[in-house]
């Protein structure tokens, strides 16, 4: 397959990307830095402008469509210009991605929960390492967009539940029912709201899920993924939030997660942590 996606450069508070052969320039709170290639930054299709309300729009310069699909790691992707800035695929995870089929080679019919799952990157790629997966996010059109996803790359007869709910809501009726993972995936946003308006504060509420997510695995899953873009949760803090819960041995990877830039520096998008038996 064609990696139809490119980050040419970053810096200025902006990113410029190539997505499905369209010029793309968004917002990058984390690039304050200068750009390394600003000779290129220009004969752009779309600018994502942002607002102080936390969302903003679009300055087309050259005709996009609604939507359109590229091809990304082997999975294919529904690309749409949202009013939040987001296009639905999240390339910083393809490490994460390619680790999840690394283990589905070793051990098959894994069951795994992903949760604040949005587009359904990583549940994709457990799909495709066949894995079960129990794939759950607050927003109706998220889930939507991620059986879309699904279906686009051929994964949609594969085990999967599709959950439109509240994280912390399902997590205990999961315990209740007796249910069990052996693997868990959760990029937990800084702020968020569930599917009938509970509030999510990653400093006060990851705490309590993490020890949840303990319950359904019994200490001892067999891969954890936990990575999140909010500041005071580093590497080493997201390691730790594991490391004092999981009761098994394993190998810890940690990280920041990036994306290559065709200048050749790499872009900074979050922190990670992987921890496998």
């Amino acid at each position: 397959m064609t990696k139809s996606y490119e980050l040419l450069d970053s810096g200025d508070l902006s990113k410029l990307e190539i997505v499905g052969g369209y010029k793309l320039l968004r917002s990058s709170p984390t690039s304050a830095y200068g750009k390394a290639t600003p000779e290129i930054w220009n004969d752009l299709h779309a600018q994502y402008v942002k607002n102080d309300s936390g969302s903003g729009h679009w300055n087309f310069q050259k005709k996009v469509p609604e939507s359109f699909t590229i091809e990304f790691s082997n999975l294919t992707f529904k690309i749409k210009l949202t009013p939040f800035g987001h296009i639905g695929l999240f390339p910083e995870q393809e490490t994460n991605w390619n680790r999840i089929r690394e283990i589905g080679k070793k051990k098959q019919g894994l069951e795994v929960l992903n949760l604040f799952a949005y587009s359904g990157g990583s549940t994709l790629a457990c799909l495709d390492a066949g894995m079960g997966v129990c794939h759950v996010d607050a927003s109706k059109g998220m889930v939507d967009w991620a059986r879309e996803n699904a279906k686009l790359s051929g994964l949609d007869s594969k085990p999967v539940r599709w959950i439109v709910d509240d994280v912390m809501k399902f997590i205990r009726r999961e315990i209740k029912r007796g249910k069990k993972y052996q693997g868990l995936i959760l990029d937990p946003p800084s702020f968020g709201r569930g599917s009938k308006g509970e509030v999510w504060k990653i400093e006060e509420n990851l705490s309590e899920l993490m020890d949840a997510l303990m319950e359904l695995s019994d200490s001892k899953p067999e891969f954890v993924i936990l990575s999140c873009h909010s500041q005071g949760f580093s590497p080493l803090t997201l390691e730790r939030i594991l490391s004092s819960r999981i009761k098994t041995k394993g190998v810890y990877q940690t990280s920041e997660l990036f994306i290559p830039e065709k200048s050749g520096k790499k872009y900074p998008a979050g922190f990670c942590t992987f921890f496998s038996k």
